[in-house]
């Protein structure tokens, strides 16, 4: 399995967090992706990925194949996914505080939803094949960003973006009223706005960055007890309750975690 993240170009950062292309050879089991407070735009250009999909009623699991390509919104549980022999995709991460301004919607209407991006945008029919036809991933890279700079955008709710980028210096650990001191916005108005353009309410937005900082240390190998200390957890009970709630597995079991898919995706400490 290869996989490779790419910082965007000028043209693209104000709207772009990371592009990203991820590559099997041959099939392998399930396994987790968890919540990481981004929306992002998946091209699967050479076979496909399988979701898993518990029934609303009974314990069953059904495979769903994921369409060509796809608005995956924010996620506030983890995904089961599964990679099909000799897969490939590309990916564009939109940066939290600025995905509405391309995708034109109150973003809390896809949350937990993954969407069929054809519907959004038409044009993306057109991007398997040539992603498939490219040669290397610079070429990839030139084609997606190319699309992607086409589509019609509109200015950012700039007191949102400050409320995300205080959220993501703080690690998750800023309260509402520091956010909503520094961005001169009410309570309720910053919790609606907050929902409207980045998908979730801001707490759990910081949740979300407390856990993925979370993840990545006790992946370094941290002990439990600092890890949370470290994350802002008012002890290593309430870290473990978050971990249940928004990734369906303890710390501890992280710590053991075999899966290939996971890893890969926990923010490092180098992104925003």
């Amino acid at each position: 399995m290869r996989y490779v993240e790419y910082s965007p170009s000028a043209r693209s950062r104000h709207i772009v967090e990371r592009f990203w292309f991820l590559e099997t050879q041959s099939a392998a089991g399930a396994d987790a992706v968890f919540p990481d407070g981004r929306m992002e735009l998946v091209f699967h250009y050479r076979g496909a990925f399988w979701r898993h999909e518990r029934g609303a009623r009974d314990e069953s699991v059904a495979l769903r194949r994921q369409p060509a390509s796809l608005l995956v919104g924010q996620m506030v549980e983890p995904v089961m996914l599964a990679p099909g022999a000799e897969s490939a995709v590309a990916a564009i991460r939109l940066r939290p505080g600025a995905a509405r301004s391309l995708l034109g919607f109150s973003l809390d209407e896809a949350t937990g939803r993954f969407v069929d991006l054809e519907q959004l945008f038409p044009s993306a029919a057109v991007l398997h094949e040539r992603l498939a036809e490219a040669s290397c991933d610079a070429a990839r890279l030139r084609v997606i960003e190319e699309w992607l700079l086409m589509l019609p955008y509109r200015s950012t709710r700039r007191e949102i973006e400050g409320a995300v980028a205080t959220i993501l210096r703080s690690g998750g650990c800023a309260t509402i009223e520091t956010l909503s001191s520094l961005t001169g916005t009410g309570l309720r108005q910053l919790e609606r706005q907050f929902r409207e353009e980045v998908g979730l309410g801001p707490k759990t937005f910081s949740r979300i960055v407390r856990l993925q900082g979370a993840l990545r240390r006790i992946r370094e190998g941290l002990p439990l007890s600092d890890v949370a200390v470290a994350c802002g957890y008012y002890d290593q009970a309430h870290m473990t309750r978050d971990f249940r709630q928004l990734a369906a597995m303890s710390p501890g079991v992280w710590r053991q975690h075999a899966g290939d898919l996971a890893p890969l995706f926990v923010t490092p400490s180098s992104q925003p």
